[in-house]
């Protein structure tokens, strides 16, 4: 058997692949719907554009609150367990796509496929950080992320490939939990307690706990860092408050692209079809930034996370002020690869500051939760602010907007530069 350093010992590999294979289905929601809106407009000719749109808002808008009681819950119930039914519930939404043939079965069928993803959501990155520390969970948490955003890609392209041949074919793709399903023997605790081999020695100089016994079969045996407990109950709060507002700040303000670049590209008489390489242009740096992570944190240091803002900002505006074609596909480039770079180590994080290995799934679910809270109200957000300004009619607004709020993200992230919620432990880059 072939076994992967943990950062407490080693756990079986095909531990590791069933729990990665988990981030083969949290980006999918929404992504068979959005190629055939159009068609969908001509097959359903009395449905309005509202219950169309709910196609694709509807399960982002699900996946939050079962986030959270699947986060909840993930405490005190078997977490092998939650994730097969979550899986089981996203694929059986699948299925019933194929013999959806009214708005209203679509409708309700988003629903349940919001479900099964918001319960299945939280357990792919708290795994991660249940049984994997130090510098190995920061390698499997950009691992993990670029596994998920790699998949948009593949999905996306395998869904415009089908969609015009027939109009519930791009639902396959909700077919993907099968694959996680089959290797969910190897996530139970019973197995990962037969098979793991715990290191008797912490593997940082600032881990204050020492690595229980290997006879204990639980989770928190592998666990050889102080966690959350290294800050008084009050402190992990702030912190905890400190890295949600990073990561709401950043995903919504780089969610414009995925809003608004259409209507930017139309506007300079660019091709509109180009808008999807630019997006996937976006999704490939993310990909590559979540494998490059390790490398990158060496390479910058403690302060990654401030230049993966300033990042962020200088593309913003890169997109308000520079309207050519290569100028957008660069700057969204580097956009998708600063935030793909950010978005695990939030998640670093977020694990690291429950108190526990077994809450790390519930700490998970509310950092996620400051995802989707920010990719559903960028438009409104928006929209909102622009009408204020009297700047609706701007196509660049949107960009300009956000940049000067990540301005403000960054005098944020300057004054705490020294805190947990923004600082890069020294102890991941060394």
């Amino acid at each position: 058997m072939k076994y992967i350093d943990s950062g407490a010992g080693k756990v079986p590999l095909i531990t590791l692949i069933a729990i990665l294979a988990i981030s083969l289905t949290v980006n999918l929601p929404g992504l068979a719907i959005s190629p055939i809106m159009g068609r969908l407009q001509v097959i359903f000719p009395s449905a309005s554009e509202l219950e169309i749109q709910m196609l694709t808002v509807l399960p982002n808008l699900v996946i939050i609150p079962f986030m959270l009681i699947s986060g909840k819950l993930s405490v005190r119930h078997s977490q092998s367990l939650l994730v097969t039914i979550g899986l089981a519930i996203y694929l059986l939404a699948g299925i019933l796509y194929f013999f959806a043939h009214t708005m209203l079965e679509l409708i309700l069928i988003s629903a349940l496929l919001g479900v099964g993803c918001g319960i299945v959501v939280p357990l792919a990155g708290g795994l991660i950080g249940q049984y994997f520390f130090g510098k190995a969970r920061v390698k499997f948490l950009g691992m993990k992320s670029g596994i998920s955003n790699f998949t948009i890609i593949l999905g996306t392209l395998f869904v415009g490939l089908v969609a015009n041949k027939n109009w519930h074919l791009p639902f396959i793709v909700y077919m993907i939990p099968i694959i996680p399903l089959c290797l969910i023997p190897f996530l139970t605790s019973s197995y990962i307690s037969k098979h793991k081999i715990v290191s008797s020695t912490p593997t940082s100089t600032s881990q204050k706990k020492t690595v229980a016994s290997a006879s204990k079969p639980t989770a928190t045996s592998l666990k050889p860092e102080a966690s959350g407990m290294e800050f008084s109950a009050k402190e992990s709060v702030k912190l905890f408050i400190g890295v949600i507002i990073i990561y709401f700040t950043i995903t919504y303000s780089t969610e414009v692209v995925s809003y608004y670049l259409p209507f930017t590209f139309k506007h300079y008489h660019l091709s509109t079809g180009n808008t999807g390489t630019a997006t996937s242009m976006y999704f490939l740096t993310c990909t590559l930034a979540g494998f490059a992570l390790p490398k990158t944190i060496k390479l910058i240091g403690k302060e990654v996370m401030i230049w993966g803002a300033l990042l962020v900002m200088l593309t913003l505006y890169a997109v308000g002020f520079f309207h050519h074609y290569a100028a957008y596909l660069l700057a969204i480039g580097i956009m998708g690869f600063a935030y793909g770079t950010m978005q695990p180590i939030i998640y670093d994080k977020a694990t690291f500051l429950a108190p526990t290995p077994e809450e790390s799934s519930k700490y998970f679910s509310y950092v996620l939760s400051a995802n989707y809270v920010g990719i559903s109200l960028t438009p409104i957000i928006v929209d909102g602010v622009a009408k204020l300004f009297k700047a609706s009619s701007d196509p660049n607004f949107s960009y300009l907007l956000n940049g000067c709020i990540m301005v403000l993200l960054i005098l944020f992230m300057l004054w705490k530069r020294n805190t947990y919620s923004v600082q890069v432990k020294p102890e991941l880059y060394k």
